[in-house]
């Protein structure tokens, strides 16, 4: 075999060795297109003239040669984050993404990222187009609904947790929705702030919400000591008046029992019950009189039973 060259200068090459050359390179393509690696935080798609195959983990694998087989590679084992109304590496204006409308008509400034992870690598890489930007256009649009259904207070001061909570779970259900093969992992909204020309006004404000969260801890407080007090004081009452209450009946009763006991002896036998009566009460009455007089006509039979002391008798 002759190759003609320049200069009218000729190579001429042995057709044995031509073939061996072109096998040679042949085989070294083949291999080179049969192995490949993934990377640890990685996994690679498999297309077989552009059907989809498997999902490789980690580690070597061998592939159909010469482009039968394509690989595409994904990160599945780390988080990225997406940032949203600033950027940690560079500065700007990012009006267009941080300016936001509240539900009372009110205007705030909001930065705030998302992480997510690559969950799903064959849903990621055909679902959707360009799922990161897709991902920054459901996150803008999340974070200014549940911006625009809420008053700017909340949002300024205590409702920070609660916005991050909803637009987390906004974003997974448009991404399942859409099948992007990505999980959130974290929203994370970093500051929100009143825009510059009104900040001195949001300052007092938050200077008088913080004055009306300490008053009403110092007015917690104050109720929880009064109030268990007064609450012992009260059941200490009712207790002592139920204790009255039960000494009350308890007398009450056996007065009547006695009354009752009486009755039924005065009914057996009423004189002698009548005199026994006179006699007991003149034995309690009698006895801090000093001077007596006695008007009766059985007079004779009585005064033996008396004593009357010191007293005299007339």
């Amino acid at each position: 075999m002759k190759i003609e060259l320049p200069n009218d200068r000729v190579i001429e090459f042995p057709g044995a060795a031509l073939i061996w050359l072109i096998g040679a390179m042949f085989v070294l393509l083949a291999i080179a297109t049969t192995f490949y690696t993934v990377d640890n935080q990685k996994e690679g798609v498999v297309l077989r003239l552009g059907r989809y195959v498997e999902t490789a983990p980690p580690g070597l694998h061998t592939k159909m040669p010469f482009g039968i087989d394509r690989v595409y590679m994904v990160e599945t084992g780390v988080s990225s984050t997406e940032e949203f109304g600033y950027r940690s590496n560079e500065r700007g204006d990012f009006s267009s993404e941080n300016l936001m409308l509240t539900g009372d008509l009110n205007i705030v400034r909001a930065e705030w990222s998302v992480q997510f992870t690559r969950t799903q690598p064959l849903d990621y890489l055909f679902n959707v187009e360009d799922p990161v930007d897709t991902l920054r256009d459901i996150s803008q649009a999340v974070m200014r609904e549940v911006m625009g259904d809420r008053a700017s207070i909340p949002v300024l001061t205590v409702g920070r947790g609660e916005i991050q909570q909803r637009v987390h779970q906004l974003i997974q259900e448009y991404c399942d929705q859409f099948k992007m093969g990505i999980q959130i992992d974290v929203v994370n909204l970093q500051f929100v702030s009143p825009p510059m020309e009104v900040v001195p006004a949001f300052d007092d404000l938050n200077r008088a919400e913080h004055d009306a969260v300490r008053f009403f801890e110092e007015a917690s407080q104050e109720y929880q000591e009064r109030v268990p007090r007064a609450r012992g004081h009260a059941q200490r009452l009712i207790l002592e008046a139920e204790g009255d209450a039960l000494r009350r009946v308890t007398i009450a009763q056996g007065e009547a029992d006695r009354f009752l006991a009486m009755l039924e002896e005065y009914e057996q036998a009423p004189d002698v019950t009548r005199n026994r009566l006179y006699l007991e009460m003149m034995d309690v009455v009698l006895p801090g009189i000093k001077e007596v007089t006695i008007i009766d006509e059985c007079i004779d039979s009585l005064l033996p039973h008396l004593n009357i002391g010191g007293g005299e008798a007339k």
